[in-house]
């Protein structure tokens, strides 16, 4: 084990956040509780933020180790927001008495300025808002997965494979942008 990797194992186990480490036999999402040049022990999580048990892994096996990055802080955030996240899923008011179409519980998503993913043939599922929708296309405020603004796309609404309403993902998504909106106020 190299002065840089001891270095950043320690910073991870002293200030108590999680760490992805990258092996040989898979990524180990967890909280560093012990390393020394052979072995990295962990208190591993999932990447709903889950904790899982402990394990232990041979630093020889190690390829990258990543500490503090989008995707690390992502995990917290669900791990120290489980309520939000793991709530249970709301159901979109209004639609259960009608015939349902994707353009009208798409609609409905605008309506209620409802985050909403996009499931879409063309396999390349976005996060957003349904600004507009017209008969045949609709017009999305995208953003990542981790909340950040990506621009705005216009689809053809038979691209749409599926509407995800309230899911983990778009609900961490949304608790990221009221985080966001309330620190900016």
């Amino acid at each position: 084990m190299g002065a840089l990797l001891s270095d950043m194992l320690q910073r991870a186990q002293r200030s108590r956040r999680v760490v992805s480490i990258q092996t040989s036999g898979g990524t180990f999402l967890g909280y560093v509780l012990n390393h020394n040049p052979e072995l990295v022990v962990l208190r591993t999580i999932t990447r709903q933020g889950l904790l899982t048990g402990v394990r232990t892994l041979n630093l020889g096996n190690v390829s990258q180790v990543h500490f503090d990055d989008k995707y690390v802080r992502l995990i917290e955030f669900k791990e120290h927001n489980p309520e939000v996240v793991y709530a249970r899923p709301a159901a979109p008011d209004g639609l259960d008495n009608q015939y349902l179409t994707v353009a009208a519980v798409l609609q409905r998503a605008s309506e209620v300025r409802q985050l909403v993913q996009l499931e879409t043939h063309a396999d390349n599922d976005l996060y957003g808002y349904i600004e507009r929708i017209t008969e045949d296309e609709l017009l999305v405020e995208v953003y990542t997965q981790y909340g950040e603004p990506d621009g705005h796309t216009v689809m053809d609404l038979d691209n749409v494979r599926s509407v995800v309403w309230s899911d983990e993902d778009t609900r961490t998504i949304e608790l990221l942008l009221r985080q966001r909106d309330s620190e900016a106020k």
